[in-house]
C-alpha cells in the first residue's frame, strides 16, 4: 500500500483499539476496488473524543470513520443524518462523510450477521432465535435486525438487567410482530457476548439449547478455538464465527461508505 497526498483516510476508532481486526480485511477490500484510501486504528479516550469529531469535519482526506467500544453510543450525538436502523439503536458503527463536512450514521452490526448467517444456509424469516448477550450494542443491533428479517420468536439472555429491559422495549416498540420467548428449542443460538475470544472459557448457552438449534453463532470467537464453536462442529451444526461476520461487516460498511456509487 502506498500512502500519497491524494490517500483517504478512514479510521477505526476506540479504547482500546490494538485488538481490531478490521485494517487488514478493509484495506484490502480498498485495494481490490483500486481506491487510493486506508484504514488505521486510532486509540481516543471518551475524554478527548470531542476534538476528533471537529477534524473529522474540517478535514476532506477522511471519508468517514468506523465505530468500536466506547464510542458507538456518543457518536449518535455527533451526526446530521442517520439510517432508520441507527435512529431505533441510538448507536452508530460507521460514519460517512460528505463533502461538505456533513457526517451521516449507521450502525450495520446486525445486517452483517445475517449476511453471514444466509451465507451459511441457516434461514431467519420464520425462525426462533435464542441469544445471549441480548442487552449490549451489538446483540441490540443484531436483535432489530432478526426481527427486521422476519424472526417469529426470539429469546432473550443478559446479565444486565437494565440493559436487557432496554432491548425488550425496543422490540416491543419497533417489531410487535415479533414474539418474544424466555425459553424452548430454537432454530439459531447466538453469543453477541466477547466470551468467545477466551478459547477456555466455558459456553454461556445452555447444552440443551446448543444441541437442539440448526445453527450457531459466536460473534467473537474464531473457528477452532471457541468452545461453543468447537461444539456445533462436533454437532455438526451449521456454524458462523467472528471472521463470517467481519467479511459481511466490511462488505456492509463499503456499501454505506459508498452509497449510490457503482464504480470505484
Amino acid at each position: 500500500m502506498n500512502i500519497s497526498g491524494r490517500t483517504k483516510l478512514f479510521p477505526i476508532i476506540g479504547d482500546p483499539v490494538a485488538g481490531v481486526v478490521s485494517p487488514p480485511a478493509v484495506n484490502a477490500w480498498f485495494q481490490s476496488n483500486a481506491i487510493d484510501a486506508c484504514m488505521m486504528p486510532l486509540n481516543i479516550p471518551a475524554s478527548n473524543i470531542t476534538g476528533f469529531w471537529d477534524m473529522l469535519r474540517a478535514s476532506n482526506t477522511f471519508l468517514g470513520c468506523s465505530i468500536t467500544y466506547p464510542h458507538k453510543q456518543s457518536a449518535y450525538a455527533q451526526v446530521d443524518t442517520m439510517t432508520e436502523r441507527a435512529t431505533r439503536l441510538g448507536a452508530l458503527n460507521t460514519v460517512r462523510r460528505a463533502d461538505d463536512g456533513s457526517l451521516c450514521g449507521d450502525a450495520t452490526d446486525g445486517t452483517a450477521l445475517l449476511q453471514a448467517i444466509g451465507q451459511a444456509g441457516a434461514r431467519v424469516n420464520g425462525a426462533c432465535v435464542h441469544i445471549t448477550g441480548a442487552g449490549g450494542g451489538a446483540g441490540r443491533a443484531i436483535i432489530d435486525a432478526l426481527c427486521d428479517a422476519g424472526a417469529a420468536n426470539i429469546i432473550l439472555e443478559d446479565t444486565d438487567a437494565a440493559r436487557l429491559a432496554q432491548t425488550l422495549a425496543l422490540v416491543e416498540q419497533f417489531w410487535p410482530n415479533t414474539s418474544i420467548g424466555d425459553k424452548g428449542p430454537a432454530d439459531i443460538v447466538i453469543d453477541a457476548t466477547p466470551n468467545g475470544k477466551n478459547a477456555n472459557a466455558a459456553p454461556l448457552l445452555a447444552p440443551e439449547v446448543v444441541s437442539g438449534c440448526k445453527a450457531i453463532c459466536d460473534i467473537a470467537g474464531q473457528h477452532g478455538q471457541s468452545q461453543l464453536l468447537n461444539t456445533a462442529k462436533q454437532m455438526k451444526k451449521i456454524a458462523i464465527d467472528a471472521s463470517d461476520m467481519g467479511y459481511c461487516q466490511v462488505q456492509a460498511q463499503m456499501a454505506f461508505l459508498f452509497q449510490n456509487q457503482t464504480a470505484f
